[in-house]
């Protein structure tokens, strides 16, 4: 016997649906006539949304061109993931790597030449990762907190402090990394994840101090 899927759970992927709509609508509209011709009705005309529907799901076109950017979305989600991690340092690195978008793909493929190219699709990018270490800094703080034993740097700093160094170090790595990997060519076989876990581990060479 079939069995419907719960009411709320269609209109999530309903919802879902129409903002990838959107989004690949805008990424076809700014390649085809360019950004700054790439306006919230072209938008909405290439989606086949109406305008007010488009405002629903973008407050403003750069963030629909842009597509999806680093995000916490779900922070009990987070700090549980950090608390289970075998170190925070290792659990920080994961939450980066699973709030990142994922722009792998043939369309992903585009959407990185157009952000590399366009200055304010690049800042809104840089934008969401400041607003994102805030927020997973606040975790690592309440980590150490929690379980002052996990932090590396002892009594020399407070746990704010460390939560700080730590996130933003990583945040510095992400950035260096995705610049990186926007630049590389479109039919590039390097991932994201690939692209960043390298830049980590160059780190990690350049901070080995011989004994």
């Amino acid at each position: 016997m079939l069995v419907n899927p719960p009411a709320e759970g269609l209109r999530s992927r309903k919802k879902a649906e129409t903002r990838r709509a959107i989004e690949q609508a805008a990424l076809r509209v700014a390649i085809e006539q360019g950004y700054a011709a790439t306006t919230a009705p072209a938008i909405a005309e290439e989606a086949n949304v109406s305008l007010r529907t488009f405002f629903n799901y973008f407050p403003q076109r750069d963030q629909a061109i842009c597509g999806p950017t680093i995000e916490l979305r779900d922070p009990a989600l987070v700090a549980r993931q950090l608390a289970e991690a075998p170190t925070v340092l290792q659990g920080v690195l994961d939450a980066f790597d699973a709030c990142a978008p994922a722009l792998d793909g043939p369309s992903g493929a585009e959407r990185r030449e157009l952000i590399q190219s366009t200055p304010e699709l690049l800042h809104l990018h840089h934008s969401a990762i400041d607003r994102f270490e805030r927020e997973l800094t606040a975790l690592v703080n309440a980590e150490f907190r929690a379980r002052p034993g996990r932090r590396r740097l002892g009594d020399e700093v407070s746990p704010g402090e460390e939560a700080r160094l730590m996130v933003t170090t990583i945040g510095g790595v992400m950035r260096f990394g995705m610049q990186g990997w926007l630049a590389e060519p479109r039919d590039t076989a390097v991932s994201r994840r690939e692209a960043i876990a390298h830049v980590t581990n160059q780190l990690a060479l350049l901070l080995h101090e011989e004994r």
